[in-house]
């Protein structure tokens, strides 16, 4: 007995979701508290369709779709599939899937977008089969604060700040610029388009992206750090909370193009590290497109460890069969 029903964003559809994700990684899980987050954040004007997947009146899986708010393309979607593994090989994802094909076809989408990770065999097997096809991947790090020698990096702060750059916390920038969270959005800006994405990517309306930057999402104000030369922002690199009491997550890097190979973001990020060391956190978590191979050599040179690897893979929508 199958059934599929809405989500309900409560508490009791957090857990599921969060129990079901977890199952599959023990690793690296997520809380109900930070799916609530991530729902939180998403613009309400874009798509966000769940479903829970029960058998035999137990939920064993969810189902979604949704355009990403950095994605103004409505053509694309992304969607996501997972069943714990006591209710796999029964049915409850494929009937998943079929409620999803179904349910997003008003909306006439041309490219659907899934993440697998490298080590969910089942799940490479159940996307293969439905004609996903490996587009790229991002690599999921941590660095241990504990072992972090900081030895190998001395003077590359100084080598910065004697550019006259400065490098200043949000925190201390909010404060003492009322203008900030603007010319930080402008910043933005200018340098999301370089970020890798397998979707056209878009800047959401200031009103949306300063969510990313509430304390109540998760930013972390005083371990967010911004290069500023001549009043002007040229680098920033952020922290925010993972509803995790030990470790910290980046948020974004980056370093606008014509301040590029000046040793800006390595600056950057050795002042989110101090300030996560300060504060006895045991490590930083981030992940790497597989197309981004300079930030990547950045963090391996700062101890970044390879954890979890993401498949991202693509499937046309055109002439959707239901199986």
């Amino acid at each position: 007995m199958i059934h599929i029903r809405p989500f309900q964003h409560q508490d009791a559809d957090y857990r599921v979701m969060a129990n079901v994700y977890n199952a599959l990684a023990p690793d690296a899980p997520l809380s109900a508290i930070e799916w609530r987050i991530r729902d939180e954040i998403h613009n309400p004007n874009l798509p966000l369709c769940r479903w829970i997947g029960e058998l035999d009146g137990r939920a064993g899986g969810y189902a979604e779709y949704y355009q990403p708010i950095w994605c103004a393309n409505p053509t694309h979607l992304e969607m996501q599939i997972v069943v714990h593994p006591a209710f796999q090989g029964r049915g409850l994802g494929r009937a998943l899937w079929q409620h999803l094909q179904m349910a997003w076809q008003p909306l006439q989408p041309h490219h659907i977008w899934l993440k697998v990770r490298e080590d969910w065999q089942a799940g490479l097997m159940f996307a293969g089969r439905r004609q996903f096809h490996e587009s790229r991947r991002v690599w999921v790090s941590r660095l241990d604060l504990a072992t972090f020698d900081p030895t190998p990096f001395s003077g590359s702060i100084e080598r910065v700040t004697a550019q006259q750059i400065e490098l200043i916390s949000f925190a201390a920038l909010a404060t003492a610029d009322k203008g900030f969270w603007q010319q930080l959005y402008e910043f933005e800006r200018q340098t999301t388009c370089d970020v890798p994405s397998p979707f056209p990517v878009t800047m959401p309306t200031y009103d949306q992206w300063i969510k990313l930057y509430q304390p109540d999402h998760g930013a972390l104000w005083e371990g967010s750090f911004a290069a500023v030369h001549e009043g002007q922002i040229v680098g920033i690199s952020t922290l925010e909370t993972i509803d995790d009491s030990t470790d910290v997550e980046v948020g974004f890097t980056a370093v606008r193009r014509d301040y590029r190979g000046r040793g800006i973001a390595l600056a950057l990020k050795l002042c989110t590290i101090a300030y996560a060391g300060a504060k006895g956190l045991s490590g930083i978590r981030t992940d790497n497109d597989s197309t981004n191979l300079a930030m990547w050599h950045i963090n391996e040179r700062l101890g970044f460890r390879r954890g979890p690897v993401w498949i991202v893979l693509h499937r046309c929508a055109q002439n959707e069969e239901v199986t």
